[in-house]
């Protein structure tokens, strides 16, 4: 028997080479089986505790009423399914054969498994099982079964795994004498074929969003008097109809115009929970420090405006950038009207 057990082994080792060859080592590696059917054929021994031993030959199902061996070759059919990477069920059967005697194990289980996209995949097993035992003219079979074990699935292909697995029975016998009960050990190795399982979903990105696109948007005044102006905020929006009389940062009549569309923009609820940066810029007519302290009031100037017609303090940020951004190449002597400006800048 043990021989048997011994030659159906070196049979299953030396078929897995084909198996592993039959497609590319690249296939090995994550997939998605989440929703895939998993048949599993594999073969292995159990091994018969001395109490249920002796029961099968002082029973009259050995030969002569010999006890069996220990070990008990056999095979094991199962046909699963994984409903994702960690949970299963799966049904089959496994059998066994020895002094005469057949073992039929039809069983029940469910499946935890650690991972099983990843190339090697742990996994808890535990469920039902009733063996049946035949042998002699007799039949027998347990009043109740139960099953646990751990094993492990080796990746082969995208589809073939390595599955090896060994796990307890627990079967309670009414004609054994003593205490009824069979603990027997089963360790198999086989082969797991899966198929395709359920499509991932396609993660299409959305298009782009109007606070996601980095531009620059230009507003000024065109007309003498108010007329139909559009502000389209994006992530900078230069204010270059916002204007100061000369060395101050009082705004102009012409300023008051643009803040007041601006200020209805920013109260929209689409830009409620954005805050904003405003950028106050000079030309190079004066000295570093008192460019950067004028825009920096002008800068201030712009957000009292703002705050005044309704947008929250909280959401402003007046920062003054002197003479050291500018836009458009400056003269000899540093005058250039269009460096002086205000920009919006879109921070959050």
């Amino acid at each position: 028997m043990r021989d048997q057990m011994l030659k159906s082994v070196r049979t299953l080792a030396a078929f897995l080479p084909m198996l592993v060859l039959a497609q590319p080592v690249a296939a090995q590696q994550a997939a998605h089986r989440e929703g895939s059917w998993e048949f599993s054929l594999g073969g292995g021994a159990t091994y018969l505790a001395t109490d249920f031993a002796t029961y099968m030959g002082s029973g009259g199902f050995a030969n002569g009423g010999v006890t069996p061996g220990r070990f008990v070759p056999g095979g094991v059919v199962r046909l699963g399914y994984n409903i994702d990477k960690h949970l299963g069920f799966s049904g089959g059967a496994g059998i066994g054969a020895g002094s005469g005697v057949t073992y039929l194990t039809p069983f029940g289980d469910f499946t935890y498994t650690i991972n099983l996209n990843a190339p090697t995949s742990p996994f808890f097993t535990g469920g039902t099982q009733f063996t049946r035992i035949t042998g002699n003219d007799r039949v027998t079979h347990p009043v109740w079964g139960a099953r646990a074990g751990l094993g492990v699935r080796h990746m082969l292909s995208s589809n073939l795994a390595l599955r090896v697995e060994a796990r307890m029975g627990f079967e309670h016998y009414a004609e054994m004498p003593g205490s009824k009960n069979a603990y027997n050990p089963v360790l198999t190795l086989g082969i797991s074929y899966f198929s395709a399982g359920r499509t991932p979903p396609v993660v299409v990105a959305p298009p782009p969003c109007p606070v996601c696109i980095a531009r620059v948007d230009t507003v000024w005044r065109t007309a003498p008097a108010p007329a139909p102006l559009t502000i389209v905020l994006r992530d900078t929006l230069v204010l270059e109809g916002v204007n100061f009389d000369f060395d101050s940062s009082a705004l102009t009549p012409e300023s008051h115009w643009v803040l007041d569309r601006v200020a209805q923009e920013l109260l929209k609820p689409e830009w409620v929970n954005t805050r904003w940066e405003i950028a106050g810029h000079t030309s190079s007519i004066g000295t570093d420090e008192y460019n950067m302290a004028l825009s920096q009031r002008r800068a201030e100037a712009v957000r009292a405006y703002l705050v005044s017609h309704g947008v929250p303090n909280t959401r402003l940020t007046p920062k003054g950038y002197g003479e050291t951004s500018p836009k458009y190449p400056n003269d000899s002597e540093g005058r250039n009207w269009r460096n002086r400006r205000v920009e919006l800048r879109r921070i959050k």
